[in-house]
C-alpha cells in the first residue's frame, strides 16, 4: 500500500500528529512532492519517496502587456492575496484575480482587476495568455500548489514566498524568483525584476512543463510499486 501526502499534513488536521503517524505506519511507502515535504515526514519518523507533481501543459500564446501579475486560483484566506494587492502597488503593476472567492474578500483598487467565480477553462487560458509573471504569496499550509503547476505549464513565471514544497520548482528550473515568506517588499522587488525581463524566467516555466510531465510522474510511481511487488 502507496501514501501520497499531496498536503504533508492536511490543514483542518495538522494538529493531530498522533492521528497521523499511526496512518502513515499503516503504508509500506509514502510519497511526497517535495524536498520540504520530506523533511517534514521524516520528522514524524515516515522516510517519503519523492516524486514531484507533474505540471498543468497548456498551450496558451502569450498576450500580455508586461505588467500584469496573475493571481490565479480557488481565493483562500492561506494563499495571502492582501500581500499579493500590496505588492503589486508598490511594484507599479497590474494585479488580474481570477477565481472562486472562498471566505475572502477581494478587495477593489485602481490596480486590481477581478474575475470572480468558477471560471471555464477558455477562461483560465486567457488569463494565463494575458499574464506577465504570477504570484503565490502563500502562507505554509500546502505542499504544493496546482495553481503554480498551471502557470509553469502554460510558461508563465512565478514569483513565491519560500514556503514548504512551492518554491522548489521556481528555483530549481529558474522559473521565477523566490522570496523570503512574509516579506511584502522582497515580494514587490521580486515582481519587478520579472517584469523588467520576464523572458529567461519564461525559459525557466518552460523547463519545468518540458521535465515535470505526467509520463515521467507514472515513470517513477512505477518504479516504487515494482520495489513492492
Amino acid at each position: 500500500a502507496v501514501f501520497t501526502a499531496h498536503d504533508v499534513l492536511p490543514r483542518r488536521s495538522a494538529a493531530r500528529v498522533d492521528l497521523w503517524r499511526r496512518l502513515f505506519a499503516k503504508f509500506d511507502r509514502v510519497v511526497t512532492h517535495s524536498q520540504r515535504g520530506r523533511e517534514a515526514l521524516a520528522e514524524l519518523g515516515v522516510d517519503a519517496r519523492v516524486i514531484p507533481h507533474p505540471v498543468f501543459p497548456a498551450d496558451v500564446t502569450p498576450a500580455d502587456d508586461g505588467r500584469t501579475v496573475l493571481a490565479l486560483g480557488m481565493i483562500r484566506p492561506y494563499k495571502g492575496l492582501p500581500d499579493a494587492v500590496e505588492a503589486t502597488r508598490q511594484a507599479g503593476a497590474r494585479l488580474l484575480v481570477a477565481g472562486d472567492p472562498l471566505g475572502v474578500v477581494v478587495p477593489e483598487a485602481p490596480h486590481v482587476e477581478r474575475r470572480l467565480g468558477y471560471l471555464p477553462e477558455g477562461e483560465i487560458d486567457r488569463a494565463l495568455a494575458e499574464a506577465t509573471v504570477a504570484v503565490f504569496p502563500y502562507r505554509p499550509e500546502l505542499d504544493q500548489s496546482g495553481a503554480l503547476l498551471r502557470a509553469l505549464g502554460a510558461g508563465v513565471p512565478a514569483v513565491a514566498y519560500d514556503v514548504a514544497g512551492i518554491a522548489e520548482p521556481v528555483r530549481r528550473f529558474g522559473a521565477g524568483v523566490v522570496v523570503p515568506a512574509g516579506d511584502v517588499e522582497a515580494l514587490a522587488d521580486g515582481l519587478r525584476t520579472v517584469l523588467e525581463d520576464p523572458e529567461p524566467y519564461r525559459a525557466g516555466a518552460r523547463r519545468a512543463r518540458d521535465e515535470l510531465t505526467w509520463e515521467a510522474s507514472a515513470r517513477a510511481h512505477l518504479e516504487l510499486y515494482r520495489e513492492l511487488a
